[in-house]
């Protein structure tokens, strides 16, 4: 997580989605189509400074957010504060969540933990609940690459860990999860898991 200095990034955080800049298109539209898929308690991992409670209600929310700098801004912005935990140890007891979100952050988890990170969003999740995930996203490693060729981002696609379709649908097999991927732009994607245990 240092590789990216959230801490000092908290400051300008809120500016900076809204440049509309290839990673961050659609931005506020993403959040909306999110909050639309939730529903009960909501566990928002990877939360930062809290955009997505301009379209949820914080009675029935908790976010998580690794960085002192993103819980502190978070906190002036909204008066209460995340927990401090990450996608792999998420601080919270088995089944208390309907719903289990994250925009913009799961391309922070390495291919190698993706895995182990839905694991543990099921192991938080009621029977029945879901998990929504917000992303830059790939149908597979021939697009990311060819993308990354085509609109001059080689260089920013390789310095993250994007997930691509392929590999999260094999995920979602393997873990018994009735997956649904819906693209909003060249870049983003919407993949709901819903799980049947």
């Amino acid at each position: 997580m240092e590789k990216w200095d959230f801490d000092d990034w908290a400051e300008s955080y809120d500016e900076d989605v809204t440049t509309e800049d290839w990673i961050h298109r659609d931005y506020w539209k993403v959040l909306r189509l999110v909050a639309g898929r939730t529903g009960g308690a909501v566990v928002d991992i990877g939360c930062g400074t809290g955009n997505i409670l301009r379209f949820l209600g914080s009675e029935n929310y908790v976010g998580v957010e690794p960085s002192d700098g993103m819980r502190k801004r978070f906190r002036e912005k909204h008066g209460f504060e995340p927990l401090n935990g990450h996608f792999l140890a998420l601080p919270l007891q088995d089944g208390v969540a309907d719903t289990v979100i994250t925009t913009y952050a799961f391309h922070h988890v390495p291919d190698g933990e993706k895995e182990d990170a839905i694991k543990e969003m099921l192991r938080i999740l009621k029977p029945g609940g879901r998990i929504v995930i917000a992303d830059v996203m790939f149908e597979s490693e021939e697009e990311k690459m060819s993308i990354g060729e085509e609109d001059g981002l080689r260089e920013e696609i390789e310095d993250e860990y994007f997930a691509t379709v392929d590999v999260l649908r094999k995920i979602c097999t393997k873990l018994g999860l009735k997956c649904r991927f819906e693209r909003v732009n060249r870049y983003v994607w919407i993949v709901e898991m819903v799980s049947s245990r």
